[in-house]
């Protein structure tokens, strides 16, 4: 088994063991087929907690949740409702199927903001600490065109609601996988006007803070060494060229 094989199972077997931990966490909030809903959806309520309420928790689908995920707090439903459906919509976001357009990265995963998750008990945040990393860890090492294709809406997604940007990025540093590489000369690339002239990092909204962190990490040596050794692929067969003027601009002095 080669070293990168070896990764992307070790990787496989720790996104599923920290699936495993967000049901068993959040087991003790069960369904609420009565989730009150905003006045302005109250026709709607009635179906809308029938259909969530149809199956069981692992046996809903995309189509079953999309409306909730997006809903869930704001409009409709409590910290608590949301709690019992998060295993099963993180468990779906993180499998990024090709019909994943019924859960949108950023706002799935803002929710947690939007709950005031760093006030949960210790061992939520916790269990929520290890899928955001697993999925994190995925997202570096599997070969995928999924990944491909959402990487760019993932890795902000995550550095919003994850409490140590730091720490993601070593991950980065010390992960020797050229899907990594590929996929962190691609985002850069892609936004290169944010990451290298306004000091950002893009998402839904801009991050500042870990803007400027990414920009120091991106000027150390070793990114630097990263980068320059990443080469094109069919996936990303622009990076070659476009990555010359970004290393140029990462190398100029301060």
């Amino acid at each position: 088994m080669t070293q990168i094989s070896s990764q992307r199972d070790t990787c496989n077997t720790g996104l599923h063991e920290a699936t495993e931990q967000l049901y068993r966490a959040f087991a003790k909030y069960p369904s609420n087929p009565e989730m009150n809903i905003s006045p302005y959806f109250q026709d709607q309520l009635a179906p809308w907690n029938q259909l969530v309420a149809s199956k069981p928790l692992r046996g809903l689908s995309i189509d079953d949740l999309e409306n909730y995920s997006f809903r869930a707090m704001t409009t409709w439903g409590d910290v608590q409702d949301f709690k019992h459906f998060l295993p099963r919509i993180f468990e779906l976001l993180a499998e990024l199927p090709n019909d994943m357009n019924g859960l949108d990265e950023w706002v799935t995963l803002d929710k947690l903001n939007y709950g005031n998750y760093k006030s949960w008990p210790k061992n939520e945040q916790g269990v929520v600490h290890r899928f955001l990393i697993a999925f994190w860890q995925k997202l570096l090492l599997e070969p995928s065109d999924a990944i491909n294709a959402y990487f760019d809406n993932c890795f902000p997604a995550i550095a919003n609601v994850y409490p140590d940007f730091n720490q993601l990025l070593q991950f980065w540093t010390t992960t020797d996988n050229q899907h990594a590489s590929r996929r962190l000369a691609d985002f850069v690339c892609g936004f290169e006007e944010e990451v290298l002239k306004k000091q950002v990092l893009p998402g839904y909204e801009v991050m500042p803070h870990q803007g400027k962190l990414f920009l120091m990490w991106l000027r150390s040596p070793a990114v630097l060494d990263k980068l320059k050794q990443t080469t094109p692929s069919e996936s990303y067969p622009h990076i070659d060229v476009e990555l010359i003027s970004v290393i140029q601009q990462l190398e100029q002095p301060l």
